[in-house]
């Protein structure tokens, strides 16, 4: 599902509650003729804005619940035909895991098993900041959607470990997840019970698979990401290191100079990328955990707090008190 598409979806659910899509796009640059342009990027701050938008007009801080409810499998075109078909739900999540170019690349995610358990660990690989809540809210409830309806069993949610603090409303919660919650935590981590994998998908068949995971194939080997998309998910899944140019290029098999020249055809550069993740990042731990300025200075590799500091104001124009105060008072 192309992030175009993603927010066709958006612009869709927004029309059946008869809100334009000129008011979702407000303050984005982008308009519906422009959605339906294979080569469009998204930026973060275009998707981030409709957010806000779609929280502003609804008037539902919870509309990330309501929307993954509304999901639909048809949504993810072959891909989804594809998860129909597989023989169960450990079949389809290997699906999506392989053919993960055609989702959304909003979220990245690290699963793994222990005691029993499936952790799945989101990492925020398209810099939400501010809209983290909405987001994980949607990814969780549309899997919940999404898994029921693959089965025609209940999914069952065990466990929800969050890094933004506890909302003042925890009725959605409550009846939509219906499991375990700890806010303010340092990770986004999902637990499903691990015996939900072996769940028989309703409409499994083994040669439609076959033939839907040919045209995936075909798809993906048609599918190029951006070299910029490349370097933030490295970045994003490997917290805490914020490797030079040179290493960067070592690590992607290139040489430092095609790295700068491929990044200047995508308008974009090397410490632009880093920026822009320090700053989101900061923000979001400024906002959402009780670390301090050194801490998060040392966690997005500053040696020294005052660095940090003079590096956050030439980012937002606001030293770091004022983003924290100004969330504490809300």
């Amino acid at each position: 599902m192309k992030q175009t598409s993603k927010l066709a979806f958006y612009l869709e659910r927004m029309a059946s509650r008869s809100i334009p899509a000129r008011q979702v796009l407000r303050g984005t640059g982008l308009t519906v003729e422009l959605l339906d342009d294979d080569s469009l990027r998204i930026q973060p701050e275009q998707y981030r804005q409709v957010i806000l938008n779609m929280i502003e007009l609804t008037r539902n801080p919870f509309i990330g619940i309501a929307l993954g409810a509304e999901f639909k499998i048809s949504n993810l075109g072959i891909l989804g035909y594809a998860a129909l078909s597989a023989a169960n739900l450990e079949q389809s999540r290997e699906l999506f895991n392989k053919y993960r170019a055609l989702n959304e690349n909003i979220f990245a995610s690290t699963n793994y098993i222990r005691d029993g358990r499936w952790y799945s660990e989101i990492h925020d690989t398209f810099m939400l900041g501010e809209v983290i809540r909405f987001a994980v809210e949607e990814f969780v409830s549309r899997t919940i959607e999404l898994a029921s309806t693959l089965t025609n069993r209940p999914f069952p949610i065990l466990a929800l470990h969050l890094t933004y603090p506890r909302p003042a409303d925890i009725e959605p919660y409550v009846r939509r997840f219906n499991c375990e919650l700890h806010f303010s935590q340092p990770r986004n981590i999902v637990v499903f019970d691990i015996n939900r994998l072996k769940d028989p998908i309703s409409l499994a068949n083994e040669e439609v698979f076959k033939l839907c995971e040919q045209q995936c194939q075909l798809l993906v080997s048609r599918h190029t990401n951006l070299l910029c998309d490349r370097i933030r998910n490295h970045i994003l899944n490997n917290p805490g290191e914020f490797p030079t140019l040179d290493e960067m290029a070592r690590r992607l098999n290139l040489g430092s100079r095609t790295l700068r020249r491929r990044l200047v055809d995508e308008n974009v550069t090397y410490q632009q990328i880093l920026d822009d993740i320090r700053k989101t990042l900061a923000i979001q731990y400024l906002q959402g955990t009780a670390l301090t300025p050194k801490e998060i200075g040392y966690s997005l590799g500053y040696s020294s707090v005052s660095n940090f500091r003079r590096a956050f104001k030439s980012w937002t124009g606001k030293k770091l008190s004022d983003v924290r105060e100004s969330h504490d008072a809300a």
